[in-house]
């Protein structure tokens, strides 16, 4: 019986530990069996279908295509100011661009003002009124409007203006005032004066002796149309 009873229990202990000898094949499956479908995962992404490709180029192509022609509020203010000023573009009395600081019209201050003064000519205000019908035919949008007197090196020293300083920004103001005749609200806009300080063109040579020719240029208006 104790023979016997022995017997059993190292029969026991040997499928124990047979068992235990084989519990390291489950995990060993177990990752066996995740790297196939890793690598069955990997197969089919890797696989490129060449009919779909090309049906997302395509696609991508036209999109992109669409996106270029779309027109902005600016572009289409833009195009119209081409249209309407087209006379003055051709006389190069104005020169518009369209970037990202928005539209900006540079105008030679001629058409604006007679010489050191800042009363707005009539063939300013028609600019203005030019301007101001554009930006109405988008109406929906409230664009804002900032408005920059420049003037050239000549001193001006008068009683109403002493320095270049005073008539670059009174001839900005008048434009704002003429806008708020127009129709236009007084939070969208603003006037700066930056006297001769941002030419566009040297105000003198090398040796220090004015360019008389570029005074022209240098005397502007810029007005600058944005969101």
């Amino acid at each position: 019986m104790k023979r016997n009873g022995g017997l059993g229990r190292n029969s026991n202990n040997d499928r124990n530990v047979h068992e235990e000898d084989l519990e390291w094949l489950l995990t060993y499956s177990d990752m066996i069996t995740l790297l196939l479908a890793f690598f069955a995962v990997l197969i089919a992404v890797s696989h490129v279908d060449i009919n779909l490709w090309e049906q997302m180029k395509q696609g991508l192509r036209s999109e992109v295509s669409k996106q270029e022609n779309v027109r902005t509020p600016l572009a289409e203010v833009k195009k119209d100011l081409d249209e309407r000023l087209a006379s003055e573009r051709e006389a190069n009395l104005v020169d518009i661009t369209l970037g990202r600081e928005g539209i900006k019209l540079f105008f030679n201050s001629s058409s604006f003002y007679n010489s050191g003064e800042a009363e707005l000519l009539p063939t300013g205000q028609n600019i203005i009124d030019i301007v101001t019908e554009a930006m109405s035919d988008l109406g929906y949008y409230q664009f804002r409007i900032d408005v920059e007197g420049h003037t050239d090196n000549v001193p001006i020293s008068t009683a109403r203006y002493p320095s270049n300083w005073e008539l670059s920004v009174a001839r900005a103001s008048e434009i704002v005032k003429y806008f708020i005749e127009e129709g236009i609200e007084g939070d969208r806009l603003k006037a700066s004066g930056y006297a001769d300080t941002q030419p566009v063109v040297p105000h003198v040579d090398e040796d220090g002796n004015d360019i008389i020719e570029n005074r022209a240029l240098n005397r502007r208006i810029v007005i600058r149309i944005y969101y």
